[in-house]
């Protein structure tokens, strides 16, 4: 029995904040946390530079009120395509998962929304592993925290 997945879960944004989406995360992960305080506690570069392939990164975050570790490494930047692609190498969920990876598109809908979107891509270390689906709830949260932090929106 295979236990490799894929989970996805899409938002709508405003268009005029996909580029700010985009850095956030390839260059300025640490700035997430102010934008998202509640959920995401802090980054931290660990190696490389960030917005360089195969720089890692510590992520300190809540799922549910729980904390979490994990420590990624970036693996694709496509500017053009508006996608970022995180694989997990260390930390709380390999606990449960044999391989994890996280990656963002944003597509434009029209003129003025786009739709962000996570795919997680994972293998369970066993069958009776829940699927990711608050993380991935998470995940969507934060994208619209950024854009809503974008159009002075604080909530």
């Amino acid at each position: 029995m295979t236990l490799k997945r894929k989970l996805e879960g899409e938002v709508e944004i405003r268009a005029s904040a996909t580029d700010v989406v985009q850095d956030m995360f390839k260059s300025k992960p640490h700035h997430i946390s102010h934008v998202a305080s509640h959920i995401l506690q802090g980054v931290d570069l660990h190696e490389g530079d960030h917005g360089n392939i195969g720089s890692k990164l510590v992520w300190r975050y809540t799922v549910d009120g729980k904390s979490f570790v994990a420590k990624s490494v970036l693996e694709e930047i496509d500017e053009e395509r508006k996608i970022f692609k995180y694989r997990i190498i260390e930390g709380d969920l390999m606990n449960d998962y044999k391989s994890f990876t996280a990656t963002c598109e944003v597509v434009p809908k029209d003129s003025e929304t786009c739709i962000a979107k996570w795919t997680f891509e994972y293998e369970k270390l066993n069958a009776g592993i829940p699927e990711p689906s608050a993380l991935l709830d998470t995940a969507l949260e934060v994208l619209k925290h950024i854009d809503d932090n974008h159009h002075g929106i604080n909530k």
